[in-house]
């Protein structure tokens, strides 16, 4: 019942995919302490089904998967969570559906979807006393001040404006929780398409013609997500060979992609799942780069991240990778395990000296945790044409798919897990205010290695790949690669998206299509959520200047995520939170200790 009469508090979030689901499930959790049956109106304005939302939605092609095993992850806050709110334990994605999984542990995006609406419901069904919650499907167009100019520090109220046509509402507090929001993308000259950037779209990505050559920028989880729905959504199939390969037979609709990225190979496949036997438990927090370690070498005056912090990082990597390969290969080693981990401790804070330790204890350098190494696989290489360049990367390919899925996985696995364990560290500095806008950009543009290597597709998934660059739908470009426009010099004589890169200095690349199969930053003018483009027109959202460092992030403040307005002013009657990896269970996980501290800032005056 939408009757807004009489509330002692209104809140708003605009936005209701899984971080606006969680922080309306740790709300609801905190209101009987904190307020004791008072009146408090909770309004969600998303056009898409709460819970869900954009990314999530329910009626998406089945071909598009989740790149997190469904058993690792959850939307339920259990007794290993660390906050002050109280628990809500439920089901894992894997529980909730209980049906065969993708690739044997992978569920479709659409059912991921079926669960965060399962969700949604099961944590609205039985509101606490005096709550009442309002959904809007609508998409917020505006949020207006009713106090003026000089009350932005949460003493006006906040009038937000839908598309709907619904009447405007007075809300006290607002959370923007919209997820990765869309951009515009770049014009092009007449006679040439540009898809994206922005997820797998498949309305766009049907008008491009069967055998149309295709440049792509991008080899990450919307490259994958592309390549499905270019290949299997246009009636190709894949088959296994007697050897066990797999193979693709065409279907004569696919297009011709030359498809290529700064780093010039895909993200490796997640390990399979589950570890192999014998592995050893991952621990439950990092042993060196724990948030008090990384805390206390902050502390310092002109401390910066890479300096600081990320040495720690390193040695954590390879601490666990050690760890793998003395438990699940220990012929692989000269020492045990305990004299090695012993030293390794010593030794932290000197690279030199970890790297002598590693050559004593492990005798093949193949062996040895070596970060640049798996960074930049093909990094100085150069090839005679762009058939060598291919021969190499289906080598590098099928490398990597068998250390991922083979017997001796563990090692891969431990890796995963221990970036995971990191990243929960780095994002927990940076969302509780530790780090300031220069390190939070010097630690996400370090940490996009972990994101190389622990956020990559199913192995299956990989597996495709390389039959499609086996059947030559797929043809890499390498690191590197540039993309421009070429007016008029083309094979066909019109305008030409030309695709080259150093790697192969020779071959050249030519089509009228550009797929940019990646996510890109939303600036101010590129935006194109209607509120974010209001709000940055007012001035009331503003970015970082480049002369820190941080240029173009936005402007918040503290572990509050206030917005900062071009003037200088924190709006701390407003929240930005931002998109974030689903959690694990059992792990005390950092989203929900962020949502719930975020769901009781909401609550309080604090």
């Amino acid at each position: 019942m939408n009757d807004q009469a009489g509330a002692a508090r209104t809140l708003c979030l605009i936005g209701c995919g899984p971080r606006g689901a969680s922080i309306v499930e740790r709300i609801l959790a905190n209101v009987p302490a904190l307020y004791g049956g008072r009146p408090l109106d909770l309004h969600i304005v998303d056009p898409c089904p709460p819970g869900a939302g954009r990314t999530w939605r329910t009626d998406q092609p089945g071909l598009l998967w989740m790149n997190s095993a469904a058993e690792q992850v959850t939307m339920y806050p259990d007794e290993s969570v660390d906050c002050a709110g109280p628990p809500r334990p439920g089901p894992t994605t894997a529980a909730w559906l209980g049906s065969p999984l993708h690739d044997g542990a992978y569920a479709a995006r659409r059912d991921q979807g079926r669960y965060l609406r399962h969700f949604f419901e099961t944590v609205t069904r039985e509101l606490p006393p005096g709550v009442r919650l309002f959904v809007h499907r609508a998409r917020a167009v505006d949020l207006r001040r009713t106090g003026g100019a000089d009350a932005p520090d949460g003493r006006g109220r906040q009038q937000v404006i839908l598309d709907s046509g619904e009447p405007p509402f007075l809300a006290d507090r607002v959370v923007f929780a919209q997820g990765h929001t869309p951009v515009l993308a770049a014009p092009v000259p007449a006679g040439l398409t540009r898809i994206g950037p922005g997820p797998a779209d498949p309305d766009a990505l049907e008008r491009i013609p069967p055998g149309a050559p295709v440049v792509v920028r991008g080899l990450g989880l919307v490259f994958i997500d592309c390549l499905a729905l270019l290949t299997e959504g246009r009636g190709g199939r894949f088959v296994r060979t007697p050897g066990g390969a797999l193979r693709y037979l065409p279907s004569g609709r696919e297009p011709r992609l030359y498809a290529g990225s700064r780093r010039g190979v895909p993200l490796p496949p997640k390990p399979a799942y589950p570890a192999p036997a014998g592995a050893p438990a991952p621990p439950a927090a990092p042993r060196f780069a724990t948030v008090e370690a990384c805390r206390a070498r902050l502390s310092g005056p002109g401390a910066s991240f890479g300096r600081e912090v990320w040495p720690l990082v390193v040695a954590e990597l390879g601490w666990w990778h050690y760890r793998a390969l003395f438990a699940g290969q220990p012929a692989r080693t000269r020492t045990t395990w305990q004299d090695f981990d012993a030293q390794y401790a010593l030794l932290l804070t000197d690279p030199d000296g970890l790297a002598k330790l590693a050559r004593s204890a492990v005798p093949d350098p193949a062996d040895r945790f070596d970060l640049d190494r798996l960074a930049a696989p093909l990094a100085g290489l150069r090839f005679a044409d762009a058939d060598a360049l291919q021969r190499r990367l289906r080598g590098h390919l099928a490398e990597v798919l068998h250390r991922r899925t083979g017997p001796a996985r563990g090692v891969d696995t431990a890796l995963v897990d221990g970036l995971q364990r990191v990243g929960s560290v780095i994002e927990e500095l940076w969302r509780s205010g530790v780090l300031d806008p220069a390190q939070v950009a010097e630690a996400l543009d370090r940490f996009a290695l972990g994101t190389y290597l622990s956020s990559g597709p199913p192995p299956l998934r990989a597996e495709q790949l390389l039959a499609l660059a086996e059947a030559g739908i797929v043809t890499f470009v390498g690191p590197g690669m540039r993309v421009e426009v070429v007016e008029g010099d083309g094979a066909s004589g019109g305008a030409v998206f030309r695709a080259s890169g150093p790697a192969a200095p020779g071959a050249v690349h030519e089509a009228a299509v550009l797929l940019d199969a990646r996510l890109a930053a939303p600036g101010p003018d590129r935006v194109t959520d209607p509120l974010l483009r209001a709000l940055y027109s007012r001035g009331e959202l503003a970015v970082e200047g480049a002369e820190d460092g941080a240029g173009g992030m936005l402007r918040l403040s503290g572990a509050g995520l206030h917005p900062v307005d071009a003037s200088g002013t924190v709006h701390r009657d407003r929240i930005v939170a931002g998109p974030a990896q689903f959690p694990r269970p059992h792990t005390n996980a950092v989203y929900f200790r962020q949502n719930d501290a975020l769901a009781r800032l909401l609550l309080t005056d604090g």
